[in-house]
């Protein structure tokens, strides 16, 4: 479907790609802190505000504290320029590719093509992932003008990373009362709180927001979709790369799991031991420069530098599983899915049959021989490619198996759409510090290959795109702006993607195809995998 067929959402009809500059675009809009002026976006009558504060510095006396109120302003603020990243490392990053880099961090960034605060447009809010680095929403992979054209309101944010985002710590869960860390997950909610309160005038409907993230960032929306903090506050959650069966063994080591708080702490009192603090005092005295460096340094012992989402029992008040059991997981429409060589598949993945068998034993133990049977392999090539295949059949299942607890376990009306990501984007990408440098035969359908195609931006990235590209990026962001718009991505001109039923296990192929696969490749290997997970004794 081409940009211009698209169809009204939410009683906005998207604009095409080549609309005339809008009466109003580039308006000053007031915000509770003040006036802001924004810029021409990528497309023509698309204005896009950058750098907006919408909570404190995060310095001094408010690093690892609930984000403070935003300060104020008079007169017109130009937002032109994006604000400041958190403290991270940014080393190996090219110099004009990293924003500043600053404490005084919480900031967002608005698309919009509304000509007036009286429109009433669905706000799409973005997360972003990563491992610590090169997390910032300036970045052209999430640029949200391709949305925005499709009638959507388009939020991106920074929120504080690694040590700054998760210390749980003694001294800081006496100072709140509940718990420490997720201080990131914290300033989540309060860029939704801050949305809440002003979005309306930038022409976006505050009671229609879709809380949507990637990898890490994706675990924040999994996380707020149980805790009572952000309730209200969003009304549709897309997780890519997002969640997995809450007994799946890998949430023991991918960004969606999480430490419990006596772990947490045990790491952050070494953390303070590391870094040759004695008091909270002392922590918040250190200069961001010397934490990161000092975290981040090349042989740093493990113990102090593990930092990640917290059980907390504050922002995350119980499990995964629990939040399933006991029902209380938000009763919101979910678009989720996976990439194809991502959780150990890739296409260029070495393993012999000595390594292969080893991981079967080891993995299914008394199963193992029924694992080798459905996925057989006699030779080395043939190992890897077995292993590929069952990597991508557990994801698949996995993510499945999710939607059936969100459904059934639950009680939930909502609907589940997931999806399989399988296109490799071409060439490689020296624009997005966020995605990795092979080109694409190296890479695949990667982690994270998925979003230059939801946000549907690709003309601002430097890859050789293909017509097949942009054909793909504008079904999927089409998909996506229906699913802000109306909690559905389904629309005119879009091949049908069916809601997740339990009783039948399929996936939406987006990429090489668009059409509804199995959640794995043979109903003996879904029977076998299920079986498995559900037969797990660690529930997350």
């Amino acid at each position: 479907m081409g940009v211009a067929a698209a169809t009204a959402l939410g009683g906005t009809v998207a604009a095409p790609a080549s609309a005339a500059p809008r009466t109003g675009a580039g308006r000053a809009v007031r915000t509770e802190s003040g006036l802001v002026s924004g810029v021409p976006a990528a497309l023509d009558g698309i204005t896009v505000y950058k750098g907006i504060p919408y909570a404190a510095s995060t310095a001094g006396e408010n690093r690892w504290r609930a984000p403070q109120p935003a300060p104020s302003w008079k007169g017109i603020r130009k937002a032109d320029t994006w604000g400041p990243a958190c403290p991270q490392p940014v080393t190996g990053i090219d110099a004009d590719k990293v924003p500043p880099l600053s404490e005084d961090c919480l900031n967002l960034n608005v698309w919009t093509g509304a000509a007036s605060s009286r429109e009433r447009r669905p706000v799409f809010v973005w997360i972003y992932g990563g491992r610590n680095s090169a997390m910032w929403s300036g970045q052209p992979v999430y640029d949200g003008a391709n949305l925005a054209a499709k009638g959507a309101i388009v939020v991106t944010f920074n929120h504080r990373v690694g040590a700054f985002g998760s210390l749980a710590h003694p001294e800081l869960s006496a100072e709140t009362g509940h718990g420490s860390g997720n201080w990131g997950a914290q300033d989540t909610v309060a860029a939704l709180k801050w949305i809440r309160r002003n979005i309306a005038a930038f022409g976006g409907d505050p009671d229609r927001v879709t809380l949507a993230g990637w990898s890490h960032g994706s675990s924040f929306v999994n996380i707020l979709m149980i805790s009572k903090l952000a309730r209200g506050l969003f009304h549709r959650a897309l997780l890519s790369s997002g969640v997995q069966y809450t007994k799946d063994p890998s949430l023991g080591h991918v960004a969606g799991g999480y430490d419990t708080l006596a772990a947490a702490e045990a790491n952050g009192t070494a953390f303070a031991s590391y870094m040759g603090a004695s008091s909270l005092a002392d922590l918040r005295a250190l200069s961001a420069d010397e934490i990161v460096s000092k975290v981040y340094a090349p042989g740093a012992p493990a113990a102090g530098t593990d930092f990640g989402n917290v059980l907390d029992g504050y922002v995350l008040p119980t499990t995964y599983t629990g939040a399933m059991e006991s029902r209380t997981e938000y009763d919101i429409p979910v678009l989720t899915g996976n990439s194809k060589d991502e959780n150990g598949a890739s296409p260029t993945l070495a393993m012999t049959v000595a390594q292969y068998q080893a991981y079967a034993t080891t993995t299914f133990g008394d199963q193992a021989a029924d694992f080798l049977k459905l996925y057989p392999a006699t030779t080395d090539t043939e190992a890897a490619a077995q292993y590929n295949a069952y990597a991508r059949d557990e994801e698949r299942v996995s993510t499945f198996l999710w939607g059936t607890q969100f459904r059934n376990t639950v009680g939930n009306r909502s609907p589940v759409y997931n999806y399989w990501w399988t296109h490799a984007p071409p060439g490689s990408d020296t624009t997005n510090p966020i995605m990795p440098a092979q080109d694409a035969a190296s890479a695949g359908a990667y982690h994270g290959s998925d979003l230059y195609y939801l946000f549907g931006g690709l003309a601002g990235t430097d890859r050789p795109w293909t017509e097949e590209d942009y054909s793909i990026a504008d079904t999927v962001s089409s998909y996506v702006a229906h699913f802000a718009a109306t909690g559905n991505p389904n629309g005119r001109g879009l091949a049908a993607w069916p809601a997740l039923r339990t009783t039948k296990p399929l996936a939406m192929e987006l990429g090489d195809a668009i059409t509804a696969v199995p959640a794995a490749d043979s109903d003996a290997k879904y029977a076998f995998l299920k079986e498995y997970l559900e037969a797990q004794t660690t529930a997350y």
